[in-house]
This record gives structure tokens, C-alpha cells and sequence, in this order.
């Protein structure tokens, strides 16, 4: 990970030089000094690296500006900050069914449990162009919005349907031209955990209906558990790619229809 090595290479020169700088030790405490120096170069090399993020951000993403695909380089950014975030908060994912994902764009649908669960998927998929469809409060996350921006993410207000058919007509269009897949939670919001999966919002499958792009089922397991454990307990999560429906398989399918059917196969994957 991009912002774990430029930290650790910090940490690590800035402990060895405090250790040639304060030998021979005079007082019992000078043991203790490169040590501190270790964190302190860490937390130093961090803060460099979220610098960095953040002047690149402003370089090459306009605020708000809708762009037609995403940038390589924004994505190398965005999915690295998101794989140091899951790795210090003790994630470890185990993967199931990734060859199923065609290379060709696609619509990836999810249950939705934790604020963990788009960051463990972009990383997961890191090497593939994946832009979320995610509520407009994320849009303003320090540091990552102008990357979210860059990637194409489409903030979408809950109260405003309109826009909400906006952002999925766009959604289209980016799958269409073949410049991004595009992930989407159908429940539209996070769900409690005595709540296997709720209603699905039926809207959110025109955008394959429209495209005849493969559909993505996924289904993410244990995730709500990531913020009671942390920081003292790893939190092991799965990821399972459930079933990829082509073109053909909902070719006689309405939106609602088609939502129906994905609840179905991600509800008895999840049970």
C-alpha cells in the first residue's frame, strides 16, 4: 500500500538517525528515544502522504465537474487510501467467486451493512474502473471527495428522485460507453443487523435494462461486526461474487421484475 510504505520508510530513517544522533546512551530514557522517533517518522510519513492526497486531488479533479470516465491515476489513489483504511482497522477479506466478474463493464449490486462495505469492494477490485453510486454526504469526505469526483462516483440526494433518475441515466451512460462499471446498493441506505436484506429500490436496475450489461450479485458477510472490533480484534469478512446475470438471462425482464429476481438469489445466499 502506497501510504503504509512511504510512512514505514519515514519511520524507519527517522529511528535509525535518532539512534546514531543520541548514542551512547547517558540516561536510562535514551533507549526509549529511537523508538519514540519510530512513531513519530510514522505518523509523520502519514501526514506527508494525506498531504500529497490532498494536493493531487485539487490538481486533478474539479469539484463537481461530471467526467466521462475515470482518471488511472485518481483510481491508484482513491482504492490505496481505501486498502490502508481496511488494513488499519484489522480487516481481512476473504474472496469468493471473483472469476465469475467478466471484463467487460458491468453493474455490481450488494447488500449493505457497514461504511466498510464500498472500501472493502474498491480494493478488492482495485485494478478495474468501479464508480459508486453512494449518497451525497460521502461526496464531502476530506481528503477523498475530489478522488470520489475524479472516479465518477454520482452523489445521489434521497429526498429528490429526480435527481436520483439523473444520476442513474448517468450511471448508463458511463457502463454504456464502456468508460466504468458501476457499483450500487439497491437497499438504498445501511441496514441494522437483525435485518437479513430489506426492499430493494427497483429504479437502480434501469440502468441494466437499459444497457444490457452483465449484473454483478454480491453479497458481503459479517461487515457490521468491523466497528465493534476495532482497534483490539481483527474483523474477518467475506466477500462472495453470488451470480453474474447476462443480457440474455433478463431479457424479459422489467426493472422491477429483474430487482425481484436479484433479491431473491442475493436473499438465499445471505440465508
Amino acid at each position: 500500500m502506497f501510504a503504509s510504505i512511504i510512512a514505514v520508510i519515514a519511520a524507519l530513517a527517522l529511528s535509525i538517525s535518532s539512534a546514531f544522533t543520541f548514542w551512547p546512551v547517558h540516561q536510562w530514557y535514551d533507549f526509549y528515544r529511537p523508538l519514540v522517533m519510530l512513531l513519530a517518522g510514522y505518523v509523520a510519513g502519514i501526514g506527508i502522504c494525506w498531504i500529497f492526497y490532498d494536493i493531487n486531488g485539487r490538481i486533478i479533479s474539479s469539484y463537481k465537474k461530471k467526467y466521462d470516465k475515470p482518471s488511472k491515476w485518481a483510481r491508484f489513489l482513491l482504492n490505496n487510501g481505501m486498502e490502508y483504511v481496511d488494513f488499519h482497522a484489522r480487516v481481512r477479506v476473504k474472496k469468493v467467486g471473483l472469476e465469475k466478474i467478466p471484463n467487460e463493464p458491468f453493474l455490481l449490486v450488494s447488500n449493505h451493512k457497514s461504511k466498510f462495505d464500498p472500501m472493502i469492494v474498491a480494493a478488492v477490485l482495485k485494478k478495474r474502473d468501479l464508480a459508486f453510486i453512494t449518497k451525497d454526504s460521502n461526496m464531502k469526505i476530506p481528503l477523498a471527495a475530489r478522488l470520489m469526483w475524479r472516479n465518477c462516483y454520482m452523489p445521489v440526494d434521497r429526498s429528490d428522485k429526480l435527481q436520483s433518475l439523473e444520476q442513474f441515466k448517468r450511471a448508463a451512460e458511463l457502463i454504456g460507453s464502456g468508460a466504468s462499471s458501476v457499483g450500487v446498493y439497491p437497499e438504498g441506505s445501511r441496514q441494522d443487523g437483525h435485518i437479513v436484506l430489506s426492499e430493494f429500490h427497483n429504479g437502480v436496475f434501469n440502468i441494466a435494462t437499459k444497457t444490457g450489461c452483465p449484473v454483478v450479485i454480491v453479497t458481503m458477510r459479517n461487515t457490521l461486526k468491523i466497528h465493534k472490533n476495532f482497534p483490539f480484534k481483527k474483523t474477518r469478512v467475506e466477500m462472495r461474487v453470488v451470480q453474474v446475470l447476462y443480457k440474455e438471462d433478463y431479457a424479459n425482464m422489467n426493472s422491477a421484475e429483474l430487482s425481484d429476481h436479484v433479491h431473491k438469489i442475493m436473499l438465499d445466499d445471505l440465508e
